[in-house]
């Protein structure tokens, strides 16, 4: 018997900042994605994306995981606006356990879930929720932009980005975490990356923050003003995490007015980070690509804790990256980088959050 399935929370534990439209699930940000056990023979998945509106270096990329194993089943780059795929194959019926997931950022190429078809059928069921819930908030950096590239060698392409093996990610395998991934490449807080002497304020993060997938919506065509804000209940992080500054830098250099002015705007940040996430812990965390702008982090964070008598706010100066760990695509974390951070990290959090 051949069983199909709408990717919906009856069946499967969604993974990451999702949004449905039409009985599509759109997973657009990175490591967002469906979890699930089934038991069958074989295990196909429609998917839709705008693949065609993007060149060859920014289509969607996939994997899919089965039974916990850290290395992916497949890894495979989207190129038919839909089709359907065979996932996981086998001659004999088997209880399989899979995680599948968006490679690629939420920036480049879009990607929805149509439907989920198990041949032989006996049974499917969602995977339990961790106890543990971490939201990251980031740039490239937590994309795993260019991590599994080489400087000077190669040019940035989807393929070799990397979330899964990103700091991010596992920091919260390593502390059996559920997490959210809000990364978009090149942004920032008051100024997202610009080689310019003026900010680039296009997009920046406080906006990106509030809406479920924004960019999608826009693509959609759906005006501004009905775009789906994000429902903060729907993953309610024990700690948010917010890797932010780095492409600020590229504004602010260390001229003293747009330091302040940034500062200004971080402060603005971390209360509306506050009061989404009012029991939260939050953790601020800058220096992998440059610590520059740390001391303006850490004074952020000493002013909020002061100001709002929030004691469940931190900050960590991270060690910026060594040349001899290897260094990614465009002067971004290797993975080797990426793991040392990620054993930082853990060992902070454990120490902040008793775990």
């Amino acid at each position: 018997m051949i069983k199909t399935f709408k990717p919906t929370e009856d069946n499967f534990k969604i993974l990451g900042r999702t949004e449905t439209i039409d009985d599509i699930l759109y997973i657009d940000y990175s490591c967002s994605g469906i979890e699930f056990e089934f038991t069958g023979s074989r295990l196909d998945i429609t998917l839709c994306s705008n693949c065609d509106a993007y060149e060859d270096t920014f289509k969607a990329c996939v994997a899919i995981f089965i039974n916990d194993n850290e290395i992916p089943h497949k890894r495979f780059i989207i190129n038919i606006k839909e089709n359907k795929y065979t996932l996981f194959e086998s001659k004999d019926i088997q209880t399989v356990k899979v995680k599948f997931i968006k490679m690629s950022e939420v920036a480049f190429a879009k990607l929805g879930i149509k439907s989920i078809q198990i041949y032989d059928f006996k049974e499917i069921k969602k995977v339990a929720n961790s106890k543990r819930r971490i939201e990251f908030i980031g740039d490239s950096i937590t994309c795993g932009y260019g991590n599994e590239g080489k400087l000077d060698v190669d040019e940035f392409n989807t393929a070799q980005e990397n979330p899964w093996m990103a700091y991010a990610s596992k920091t919260a395998r390593k502390l059996s975490a559920d997490y959210n991934l809000v990364s978009w490449s090149g942004i920032g807080v008051i100024s997202s990356y610009t080689e310019e002497n003026v900010p680039n304020d296009e997009l920046l993060i406080p906006k990106l923050y509030k809406y479920t997938d924004m960019d999608l919506d826009k693509i959609l065509g759906i005006p501004e003003n009905q775009y789906n804000i994000w429902n903060n209940s729907k993953f309610i992080p024990d700690l948010v995490v917010i890797n932010l500054g780095t492409n600020d830098f590229s504004y602010t250099k260390d001229i003293k007015e747009r330091i302040n002015y940034f500062e200004k705007g971080y402060l603005s940040f971390l209360k509306q980070v506050r009061q989404a996430n009012p029991s939260s812990t939050i953790l601020c965390i800058l220096g992998v690509m440059g610590d520059d702008l740390y001391p303006s982090v850490e004074k952020c964070v000493s002013c909020f804790s002061k100001e709002f008598h929030d004691n469940n706010i931190f900050s960590m100066h991270l060690t910026p990256q060594n040349e001899a760990d290897g260094i990614g695509t465009d002067s971004h974390p290797s993975l080797i980088t990426h793991d040392k951070l990620s054993i930082a990290l853990v060992n902070k959090i454990k120490e902040i959050m008793n775990w």
